[in-house]
């Protein structure tokens, strides 16, 4: 991804605590987990945003065919496009007091130590609302007390890769028909979904689709077999797609995203600092400030308006 460093080659202490809450989040912030994060390579005033010209491949345009000993090729130039999105500063503040600064648990786990790790999970939790969230890029200024806001993946969700299952104002159910138009289209514009992030009830529709649950074939069973598939595989328009629950997607809503067209882009890496102490209790915070960069228009794809009953 062309003007960021990935931090998966940082040294040690450079990028420990992102590593660390991204490795022991995957069950609960899947995307925030797994997706990329990087920092831009060269350093720009935080109002300014993160920018960025999509990269994008050709399809074969132009003339085909030409005569023995013609003149060159029109030339081509094409207009690849560019994105923008702001920085967005999160923050948590845990401690204990100053009575509780050096006690253990009956676990023998620290206090603070526990308040500190609750901590982390709310951080990447807000990280991931971030991610998938609906709100528009803000500028972030100072004078005005205007906080950054970074804009979630619904901002890259337009007609041109939104599948709409609704048909005569009626919600339609998910179905593999409505799957495969989406997946579809990211494959027609050079993009292929390697996953797709869906809430419980769109995800019980698609295990009921692909085999239905039923009671073990043994005589006079009382265990129930049920299926929860991880895997979409053998499809036309993409290979291998996990499957994944999130309770940050709407229920009416099937997110689809090539990974590799992704990335968590920090300003300032996720680190932990001391609070100076004015009362009896002792302070931290994690601080974190990033957005998202989608690198490609049709890196992301969604279905909507399925059936919900």
């Amino acid at each position: 991804m062309i003007g960021i460093l990935d931090i998966a080659g940082f040294t040690a202490g450079e990028a420990d605590l992102v590593k660390s809450i991204a490795k022991l989040g995957y069950n609960d912030t899947p995307l925030f987990s797994s997706i990329k994060k990087g920092m831009p390579s060269k350093a720009a005033d935080t109002g300014l945003g993160h920018n960025w010209n999509y990269e994008t491949s050709a399809g074969g345009d132009g003339d085909l065919a030409f005569v023995e000993g013609s003149v060159p090729a029109d030339l081509r130039s094409p207009d690849i496009g560019s994105s923008l999105n702001h920085y967005q500063i999160v923050k948590d503040t845990y401690g204990v007091t100053g009575s509780m600064e050096n006690m253990n648990r009956t676990d023998g786990t620290n206090e603070l130590a526990n308040a500190g790790a609750d901590s982390a999970i709310n951080h990447r939790k807000k990280i991931e609302k971030i991610l998938f969230g609906t709100q528009t890029p803000v500028k972030g200024v100072k004078a005005t007390a205007t906080a950054g806001i970074a804009g979630g993946l619904q901002n890259w969700m337009t007609v041109n890769n939104t599948v709409d299952a609704k048909v005569a104002a009626v919600d339609q159910a998910l179905s593999m028909k409505y799957l495969r138009e989406m997946l579809k289209i990211n494959y027609l514009n050079g993009q292929q979904i390697t996953h797709l992030f869906m809430g419980d009830i769109q995800k019980d529709a698609l295990d009921d689709i692909l085999t239905a649950k039923n009671m073990v074939n043994t005589l006079g069973a009382k265990v129930l077999e049920g299926t929860n598939y991880l895997t979409l595989t053998n499809m036309a328009y993409a290979q291998n797609v996990r499957i994944i629950l999130s309770p940050f997607v709407a229920a009416n809503e099937i997110i689809a995203v090539n990974h590799a067209s992704l990335s968590l882009v920090f300003k300032r890496l996720t680190k932990s600092y001391e609070i100076a102490r004015s009362t009896d209790e002792v302070k931290k915070e994690i601080i974190s400030e990033l957005t998202l960069r989608v690198n490609n228009p049709y890196g992301v794809s969604k279905l909507t308006n399925l059936a919900i009953a």
